[in-house]
């Protein structure tokens, strides 16, 4: 008789390949920049994977599931809250990390998966994932902001936020305008200023 610790065993089965795991959801990222979500296929995914259609399907049991995955490590690993000291060298590093991430790294999906929304509605929960991280990492520098004294606490944050998010996603998503290092630079003082941050001052 096969009882006992033996059939545990073979249910278990060998330990997951993290890196394997690590390659598939890097594939779907690129793949979901370059194809959009409704031109992902695990076929392709496979393809450019390196692997069995069937080995994706036993770690994910759908094309969504493999894409949110992908989404949520992105989300998990391209956000460092800044610690500059100065509030003004913190968002100054936190947009240009999305600018580099969301124009020019894996993030550029993103964009895309923005104009498909409206067609695939499974979307929207993969879009929040990368959208609510980022925000929970200004929020954190604006309330070092506050205990440091840069910043009044009874501002509106999340109108802050939103000012400064806003400009780059214009460029992004609408007027596909060049995001250079100085236009992000104008937003952040420009944005600074008007909640009452002294400007910077010139070396």
């Amino acid at each position: 008789m096969t009882h006992g610790r033996g059939t545990a065993a073979s249910t278990r089965g060998r330990p997951r390949d993290r890196t394997l795991d690590a390659r598939i959801l890097d594939q779907v990222l690129a793949l979901l920049a370059s194809h959009g979500y409704a031109g992902l296929t695990l076929d392709e995914l496979a393809s450019r994977s390196g692997v069995a259609k069937t080995t994706i399907l036993r770690r994910w049991p759908s094309k969504a599931a493999v894409a949110a995955a992908g989404v949520e490590r992105l989300a998990l690993q391209s956000v460092d809250v800044p610690d500059s000291g100065t509030l003004r060298g913190d968002l100054h590093a936190l947009l240009h990390a999305a600018v580099d991430t969301f124009a020019r790294g894996h993030g550029q999906f993103v964009p895309r998966l923005l104009r498909e929304a409206g067609h695939h509605p499974e979307i929207t929960d993969l879009l929040f994932t990368v959208i609510h991280t980022r925000r929970q990492a200004y929020r954190r520098v604006l309330a070092l902001a506050i205990a440091r004294g840069e910043l009044a606490p009874t501002g509106d944050q999340e109108l802050l936020i939103d000012l400064l998010i806003g400009p780059i996603w214009t460029r992004l998503l609408i007027t596909r305008d060049p995001i250079t290092s100085g236009y992000v630079d104008s937003v952040v003082e420009t944005v600074l200023v008007a909640f009452g941050v002294e400007p910077a001052t010139a070396a």
